[in-house]
C-alpha cells in the first residue's frame, strides 16, 4: 500500500472498523468509511481528517445490495480507484438455535457474509483492471469453535473463511490478494452487549488466554496494516487468528 492509495472500510464508525480507519489515516491513506451509524461515522471521518488523511463517510447499510452498489459508485466517483476493501461490518444478535427466527438468520447472513461478498465484488472490476488490490475479511473465532446463542453468527463467519479462500483462488490471476482476520474476544461493543457482561468481566477472560489478556481493536488494526503492505505480497487465501493464543490454528 502506498500513502496515495484508497481503502474502503465497512463498519467504520465503531470498534475494529474505527481503529483500522484511524491507523490507516496515520499512514496517510485515503479513506472511504462505510457505516449505517451516520453521526459516529461522520465523527470517525473527521478524526481521520484531523490526522491528515483524506477521508469521506458514506452512509451504507451493508445488508442492502442496492446500498452497496450506490456506495461503491460514489466511492469510485470520489476517489477514482480503490486499492483495498476491509470488510469489517457485522452484527451479532443473540438467540438460542432452537428459537432463531428466520428474519434474524437472514439479516445476519445478509450483513456479515453477503454484504462482505457484494462489497468485494463491487470493487473487483476496478482492481482487476489495475492488476492489483487487496480484500480483507473479518471473520471470528466463533467460526471455528461455534457460538452458543449465535448459530447464525457462527455460520456467517465460517462462510467468510470459505469465501476468502475461493476469492483468493479466483482473483490471484488479477493481482488481487484476499485474506481473512480472525479476531479473538476483544474490548469492543459486541461482547459487552451480551447479558451480564461488563468491561471488568470481559477483561477477566484474559486470564485464560496464553498471552494473558483479551484483545484490543489496535491489535486488529496492526494486522490490517501488515496484510496491506508489500511485506505481505506473497500472502493470500489465509485466515490469520489474532487472539493471544486462545485458538491456535493448524
Amino acid at each position: 500500500m502506498k500513502p496515495v492509495d484508497t481503502v474502503a472500510v465497512t463498519g467504520a464508525a465503531r470498534g475494529f472498523g474505527r481503529a483500522i480507519a484511524q491507523r490507516l489515516a496515520s499512514y496517510g491513506a485515503k479513506l472511504a468509511l462505510w457505516d449505517v451509524i451516520e453521526e459516529e461515522g461522520n465523527l470517525a471521518a473527521t478524526v481521520c481528517r484531523e490526522a491528515g488523511a483524506e477521508a469521506a463517510f458514506f452512509n451504507c447499510d451493508i445488508g442492502n445490495p442496492d446500498d452497496i452498489k450506490t456506495a461503491a459508485e460514489r466511492v469510485l466517483d470520489r476517489f477514482s480507484s480503490v486499492y483495498a476493501v476491509v470488510n469489517n461490518a457485522g452484527i451479532h444478535p443473540r438467540s438460542a438455535a432452537i428459537d432463531v427466527p428466520l428474519d434474524m438468520w437472514n439479516r445476519t447472513i445478509a450483513v456479515n457474509l453477503t454484504g462482505s461478498f457484494l462489497a468485494s465484488q463491487a470493487f473487483a472490476p476496478q482492481m482487476r483492471k489495475a492488476q492489483r488490490g487487496v480484500v480483507l475479511n473479518l471473520a471470528s473465532g466463533r467460526a471455528i469453535e461455534g457460538a452458543r446463542n449465535g448459530i447464525h453468527y457462527a455460520a456467517s463467519k465460517a462462510g467468510i473463511i470459505a469465501m476468502t479462500k475461493t476469492l483468493a483462488l479466483e482473483w490471484a490471476q488479477y493481482g488481487i490478494r484476499v485474506n481473512a482476520i480472525i479476531p479473538g474476544v476483544s474490548e469492543t461493543r459486541q461482547p459487552l452487549e451480551a447479558p451480564g457482561v461488563t468491561l471488568e468481566k470481559l477483561r477477566e477472560r484474559g486470564t485464560n488466554v496464553p498471552l494473558g489478556r483479551v484483545g484490543h481493536p489496535s491489535d486488529i488494526a496492526g494486522m490490517v496494516m501488515m496484510l496491506l503492505s508489500k511485506e505481505a505480497s506473497f500472502v493470500t487465501g489465509q485466515s490469520i487468528a489474532i487472539n493471544g493464543g486462545a485458538i491456535m490454528l493448524p
